[in-house]
């Protein structure tokens, strides 16, 4: 398997956790560029968020730097879109690595993209996690090392290889973002959830409160 050993595979073991709702009133916002928010548009135009989840961000945005700003790249993911994204995920996979296993490639395919098939899906499908970047107050993305959603080694929040000024960005938005409750993934360094499957599961708390939802 010489050839998949630059990508990292983290997964997530969905069984040891169990979804507890209605911790939170289901309430829906936009996210407002009126409220210091970039949104990049690139792979959506949809920024529905859990109120809960904007309130937590807001909270964050408080503790950047002078001239740093959030830029949101996506939140709320309908399942159409989990179900494209998992299959452009899967075509690159057995594309760059056709030397692996069945089980390894997919595998790999859910260390970037949740399944949209096994009943739980994604964070973004709850409504409760972003991927997200920083930006100058004039919109220019800082050096995160790789861009959003790109699936790459590089992509791992603790990657080798890694120069000084993403090092530096990527501890910036962890430490903002973590420190109102969410938790990144370390496969992505963009993503950071709160309250379903994967965070409980990396916070070791056992029970999920928010599980996908069709808005």
């Amino acid at each position: 398997m010489s050839q998949t050993s630059a990508l990292r595979v983290e997964l997530i073991d969905f069984d040891s956790v169990k979804l507890v709702e209605g911790r939170y009133p289901l309430e829906i916002v936009e996210i407002r560029e009126s409220d210091g928010f970039f949104l990049n548009r690139q792979f959506t135009s949809d920024f529905r968020i859990r109120k809960t989840i904007y309130e937590m961000m807001q909270a964050a945005q408080k503790k950047l730097p002078d001239n740093y700003y959030f830029m949101v790249y996506e939140a709320y993911r309908p399942l159409a879109r989990q179900i494209a994204l998992w299959n452009m995920a899967t075509d690159y996979i057995n594309k760059e690595y056709p030397d692996a296993t069945p089980q390894q490639k997919r595998d790999m395919a859910e260390t970037f993209v949740a399944d949209p098939y096994n009943g739980i899906g994604s964070g973004h499908q709850a409504c409760c996690a972003i991927d997200i970047s920083l930006c100058d107050k004039s919109g220019k993305e800082y050096d995160m090392g790789t861009a959003c959603q790109e699936i790459s080694p590089l992509s791992n929040t603790y990657a080798e290889g890694l120069g000084s000024e993403a090092i530096k960005n990527r501890k910036i938005l962890i430490e903002a973002l973590e420190g109102e409750g969410f938790i990144n993934y370390s496969s992505e360094w963009w993503h950071f959830s709160y309250g379903d499957h994967q965070w409980a599961y990396l916070k070791g708390v056992g029970e999920a409160f928010f599980g996908p939802i069709d808005i």
